[in-house]
């Protein structure tokens, strides 16, 4: 059974962000803060400006690196004096992401990395098969930790991953670039739910075993002198 939200209409629990944002060449760490802060705007306290060290925390990343990123975000004038994002875009096209994607405690390079396949994302089949380098490029990461990152969101249930390949004009079998499908997001908040269960179970069983082990070494006899 689902521990998690129910709500019938997915579009209720996404937030949109515009395609152009690719464009201002912003660090995983400032796309991620800013990301936040619209999923802030749109479904919590639009009052509320969220203090660095909750970004921080949220997105696993230094307060002094939040409190960097922020004050970038402020000079480029993408966010307002109340830390309200500002998304100013010359089209009309946007891209969604789901709330619950800062629930999963994936960090600011994997959210980054996956917001890109959402950006990339076919809306019929839910797929798409970006290269590493154009990924890395897009996202201002090396192709090894884009590569970490695809592995995490693999493993978290957000993306399956398919490898390709294709034959040249001369018969020759090369790799293709990877087959990427963006999973429901009720799979991955699924998956942490269960993570985290099993974490706790695992807990209780350690502590089960100290305290029998402390009892017994209370109990034992005396070793003769």
């Amino acid at each position: 059974m689902s521990f998690f939200f129910n709500q019938p209409d997915p579009k209720r629990r996404r937030f949109p962000i515009p395609n152009d944002v690719w464009k201002w060449e912003l660090k995983p760490q400032g796309f991620a803060i800013l990301a936040y802060l619209c999923y802030l705007h749109v479904h919590c306290n639009k009052n509320a400006s969220p203090s660095a060290d909750e970004i921080a925390s949220q997105l696993h990343m230094s307060k002094d690196m939040a409190v960097k990123q922020i004050a970038e975000l402020n000079r480029r004038g993408l966010l307002d004096q109340h830390m309200v994002p500002i998304l100013k875009s010359n089209g009309k096209n946007f891209f969604s992401l789901p709330n619950e994607l800062f629930f999963l405690n994936i960090g600011h390079g994997a959210i980054t990395v996956y917001a890109y396949l959402l950006y990339c994302e076919n809306r019929r089949t839910h797929q798409c098969h970006p290269s590493c380098r154009t990924i890395a490029a897009a996202v201002h990461l090396s192709a090894v930790t884009v590569m970490k990152h695809i592995t995490k969101l693999e493993d978290q249930r957000l993306i399956a991953v398919e490898n390709t390949n294709y034959i040249d004009d001369h018969g020759m079998k090369w790799n293709g670039n990877n087959q990427y499908t963006i999973l429901p997001i009720q799979m991955a908040m699924d998956h942490c739910y269960q993570q985290q269960m099993l974490r706790l179970e695992e807990q209780q069983k350690w502590d089960q075993t100290q305290k029998r082990l402390g009892w017994n070494a209370e109990n034992a006899p005396c070793v003769p002198l």
